[in-house]
């Protein structure tokens, strides 16, 4: 199965240097915090100019020798700025580190970072109150769609990831059941279409039977697991899934498309079988 990275950080060490301040909390930064960091010594080389990232699109091309910025925690979205973020939440208020992050591929982006403040979000109310979990799972969602849609697929996984977290933690499920159970299963169907994009049937397959385990007719689980399953040579359990999404969306090119396949599949499959049989009662 492959991963998907969450983020890169090749390289992060606290910067010794008597002439700079002590950090000034012993206090790091969590999700849902806003951190104001100032960047330094940036090295951005040209293998990375066309990475899709948020917060160093404002640093390319740019001559000044300090560079202020600022994130909210659990709201990036590139690898890149992952894993600054990885980075920047092990500080504390008035450390500095060098560091060197990856962007997913062959690029490099290395620089120092100081962590001068830290915006404290409360999270009484998020622990405590089921509908704030599931109303972030909501913009979570949104986001990896529009993500998807511009066909950042990696990018988009996380952030349904995320959504699924959110999800995950509701504590009164009962109370929220039917939300509840709507929102798993979108954003389940949604890191199943990412996962398809991205050639990670194995994963695909998983996430699909999420979806089935709590809708058993969810017709995009069902084709999207029959999907995964003819690419992962399952032929039988694709057919399987194929005819019943017909039976339910009799209309649906995709299933049609893969039930050709699935069964074309298992007739070869047979045919082996069959073949290898005669072979061992013929020596």
């Amino acid at each position: 199965m492959k991963r998907i990275p969450v983020c890169e950080v090749i390289d992060q060490r606290p910067v010794v240097d008597k002439d700079l301040p002590r950090p000034s909390s012993v206090f790091r930064p969590l999700t849902g915090d806003v951190c104001h960091i100032v960047l330094t010594e940036l090295r951005i080389p040209p293998s990375t100019m066309n990475v899709n990232c948020g917060l160093f699109e404002q640093f390319r091309g740019d001559g000044r020798p300090n560079l202020n910025a600022h994130f909210k925690v659990g709201e990036a979205d590139c690898t890149v700025d992952r894993g600054l973020q990885a980075v920047v939440v092990e500080m504390r208020p008035g450390e500095y580190r060098d560091f060197c992050v990856g962007d997913g591929g062959e690029g490099r982006i290395s620089g120092r970072v100081c962590l001068s403040s830290v915006d404290k979000t409360s999270r009484t109310s998020w622990r405590d109150d089921d509908k704030l979990k599931l109303t972030a799972a909501a913009r979570h969602k949104d986001a990896g769609n529009q993500l998807y849609g511009q066909g950042r697929f990696a990018d988009a996984f996380h952030r349904f990831n995320l959504a699924a977290r959110a999800v995950l933690f509701v504590r009164d499920v009962d109370a929220v059941r039917a939300d509840r159970d709507a929102m798993y299963v979108a954003v389940c169907n949604n890191m199943a279409a990412c996962q398809l994009r991205l050639s990670n049937y194995e994963h695909a397959h998983q996430l699909s039977d999420k979806v089935l385990a709590v809708e058993p007719d969810n017709v995009k689980a069902l084709v999207r697991r029959c999907r995964a399953s003819a690419e992962l040579r399952m032929f039988d359990g694709a057919l399987a899934d194929a005819v019943r999404a017909l039976e339910i969306d009799p209309g649906n090119v995709v299933a049609e498309r893969y039930r050709d396949v699935a069964a074309r599949g298992v007739n070869v499959q047979n045919a082996r079988y069959g073949d290898m049989v005669k072979k061992m009662f013929a020596a």
